[in-house]
């Protein structure tokens, strides 16, 4: 007698319409159980996924399910970065409106996903693109400058010509951009800054709380980006005008080779 074979290309598919329809990963409040949010950094909406994406969202799918295994109650939505430069660049090179480019895309990458079978509540999906979601980013810079806490000024950037938008400096890899691959340049770029050096030493502080439990590399980085430094504030005074050039300098002890 022939083994039968399992048809996969049949149950999936079935099984997976069955989940949806009965949304068994979607999360209600429930006081009487702990609280677990699993959120993993959810893709700019290209039209396909990788072996990244595949890699990235399986690692957060199994620390879910691993919590509601323990009793957890928990949220794992999905989300789209869809909002901004990268998406209306892309769009434009394919001769597509943006706007249906980015929902088209997002259509086939939730297809894609749900393929997947991750245990993601999509009714809790976050769409960076949508008023309901920028309103509120809007309304956060809103605070911060009020505050006095967001100030401009000129300064210079990561510049990426063929992405026509800036770059982190961990974004730029061997001096060209991580995503098209194109030289990157310096420029000079009037932005908005936050004085989140106001709050290093209880930044700073808060990283000793991830010791041993987060990579020593990403602890790192996050002190890069805080970016506090112990130093000196020092006057040069001008002979000819006696206009006062102040300086910042982490090594006053060696000023006195200045000419």
């Amino acid at each position: 007698m022939a083994e039968e074979r399992f048809d996969f290309r049949e149950a999936e598919p079935r099984w997976q319409r069955r989940w949806d329809e009965e949304g068994i990963y979607k999360v209600e409040r429930d006081p009487s159980r702990p609280k677990f949010y699993a959120l993993a950094m959810f893709p700019y909406p290209s039209g396909k996924l990788h072996m990244g994406h595949v890699r990235n969202y399986t690692i957060v799918d199994v620390i879910a399910r691993y919590r509601r295994m323990k009793g957890y109650n928990v949220l794992h939505p999905m989300g789209f970065d869809s909002f901004g430069m990268p998406a209306e660049n892309a769009a434009i090179q394919h001769g597509a409106n943006p706007a249906v480019w980015t929902r088209e895309n997002i259509a086939e990458m939730t297809a894609q996903l749900k393929q997947l079978g991750y245990s993601y509540d999509w009714s809790r999906a976050v769409y960076t693109y949508r008023e309901d979601y920028y309103r509120w980013t809007q309304w956060l810079f809103l605070q911060f400058y009020k505050k006095g806490l967001a100030y401009k000024k000129t300064a210079p950037v990561n510049w990426c010509p063929s992405c026509q938008t800036v770059l982190a400096n961990e974004q730029v890899e061997d001096g060209r951009c991580w995503r098209c691959d194109s030289l990157v340049t310096k420029k000079d770029l009037s932005q908005w800054f936050f004085r989140i050096t106001q709050y290093a030493d209880e930044l700073l502080e808060d990283l000793k709380l991830l010791e041993g439990g987060w990579p020593e590399q990403v602890r790192i980085m996050q002190q890069n980006w805080i970016g506090r430094s112990e130093g000196a504030r020092v006057e040069f005074t001008l002979e000819a005008t006696g206009d006062k050039i102040p300086i910042f300098t982490t090594r006053p002890d060696t000023i006195y080779g200045v000419t």
